[in-house]
């Protein structure tokens, strides 16, 4: 008895396994990738420069260093920039030894470097911020870099442009194998980051610097572009 029982049992099992299984849907799908891209108007710029001073002894060279960047800060302040849009990056105090040609160390300087970030949003400061920040000391512009303030909506938008464009051509596809679109197995997004625009970056030199015409620079644009993988239920 106990024996036909678990015979009974592993039937009713093996039933139900074949029974999952056989109502286990069958979807005829495409799948296809959708790209949106959108362009948008640069409307942000992030300045990074530097203060770079060297002396004999580390307490020179720091406080060389502490009154030219006093001196940046109050002339960037002056051309536009606002102090909470104005910060410190790094600070390093280090010596550097000095060799002569036979690889003998002959002598040792110390070199303080100051970095400041500047984030402007008012694009036409971005040269006066420049200039005025090197003739008031600053000897490396690092990069500058322009971008958008807003960044997500317009993600969002090349998001959408790229499910639409996924739609468009699954009804493509579906229209000519004659199979109507009728419902969506899954969605697969890929987001392309988008790369700011760098302007070149340079060692400030104050004596090649026009105090009275302010440094041109050119914005321009930056493209956001999404990419989604769309699986279809076609008919």
């Amino acid at each position: 008895m106990k024996k036909t029982a678990m015979l009974l049992t592993a039937c009713l099992l093996a039933a139900s396994c074949m029974t999952i299984h056989a109502e286990e849907p069958f979807h005829r799908s495409i799948t296809v990738t959708g790209t949106g891209t959108v362009t948008a108007k640069n409307d942000m710029a992030t300045v990074n420069l530097s203060v770079q001073t060297m002396a004999r002894d580390a307490k020179a060279a720091a406080r060389d260093n502490a009154d030219i960047m006093t001196a940046v800060r109050s002339a960037v302040l002056g051309a536009g920039a606002t102090a909470d849009h104005i910060e410190t990056m790094g600070y390093n105090l280090y010596p550097n030894n000095q060799y002569d040609d036979k690889g003998r160390m002959k002598s040792t300087v110390y070199e303080a470097d100051n970095r400041m970030k500047i984030v402007l949003h008012n694009l036409d400061q971005t040269g006066k911020v420049m200039d005025a920040a090197i003739n008031a000391g600053a000897n490396h512009i690092d990069s500058v870099i322009f971008s958008v303030r807003n960044e997500q909506e317009y993600r969002d938008e090349a998001l959408r442009r790229a499910v639409a464009d996924a739609k468009r051509k699954a009804d493509v596809i579906a229209k000519t194998l004659g199979r109507p679109v009728v419902n969506i197995i899954s969605v697969g997004e890929n987001h392309t980051e988008i790369m700011p625009r760098y302007a070149m970056s340079m060692k400030a030199a104050g004596d090649s610097m026009v105090e009275n015409a302010a440094t041109p620079m050119e914005a321009g644009t930056a493209d956001f572009e999404s990419h989604v993988t769309v699986v279809f239920e076609i008919v």
